[in-house]
């Protein structure tokens, strides 16, 4: 019964920031949620067996529990508009630019380096072989300029490097940022991080990383 709650929020979003786009609205939800439940305790997924429970991954929870308070207001938002995902089903393996237009009325005019571009706040990598350079861009939707610190809590097997470090962005105002992951460690399976940017007026963006690192080459 999540989605009339998430629905009643982003229209709540919607109401106090008339020029958002879906995007934008999502993301602010996405960014500054929580890992956490109502008692300060980590998300815990249900087992298969009755009252049974385990550790949660964003596989289990995606980004969290919403707050609704902080969404109104999260400092910085990722946004991917149409021609975005154009870009992004263009840049796709296998998959023909007549089919894209058939399906989407779209054209592969402009296709992502590579998929994992596409501008949404988490960051997904199926099978790291050595290292992946990925790259978003926060846009400043509060009204003062703000300076953010960069930091990362790297998933099991993986080493992240962030560029920059730290960034001031004005109202308004975009900053792109360069994750590079390595793998350091092979794994049989995902594990998982996140990357926090942390600003000087109390904002806190999070962005889930989930990464399988299969081989250092």
């Amino acid at each position: 019964m999540a989605a009339p709650h998430i629905a009643g929020i982003a229209a709540l979003i919607k109401q106090n920031n008339p020029s958002w786009t879906p995007s934008m609205i999502a993301s602010a939800m996405s960014t500054t949620a929580s890992k956490y439940d109502n008692g300060g305790e980590p998300i815990l997924a249900q087992g298969s067996d009755i009252h049974s429970f385990y550790p949660s991954t964003p596989f289990d929870f995606g980004s969290g529990f919403v707050n609704p308070t902080r969404a109104l207001d999260p400092g910085l938002v990722l946004s991917a508009d149409f021609e975005d995902y154009i870009s992004f089903l263009c840049s796709l393996p296998n998959v023909g630019p007549e089919t894209i237009k058939t399906a989407t009325g779209g054209s592969c005019n402009n296709s992502f380096g590579k998929p994992s571009d596409l501008n949404i706040p988490s960051v997904t990598i199926s099978a790291l072989n050595g290292s992946l350079l990925v790259r978003r861009s926060v846009k400043n939707v509060a009204s003062k300029p703000e300076t953010y610190l960069c930091a990362v809590m790297p998933p099991e097997g993986v080493r992240v490097d962030l560029n920059p470090p730290w960034f001031t962005v004005a109202p308004e105002g975009s900053q792109d940022l360069e994750i590079e992951l390595c793998v350091t460690q092979k794994l049989d399976d995902f594990s998982f991080g996140e990357i926090v940017l942390t600003g000087n007026l109390n904002h806190i963006v999070r962005i889930p990383l989930a990464v399988s690192p299969v081989s250092k080459s």
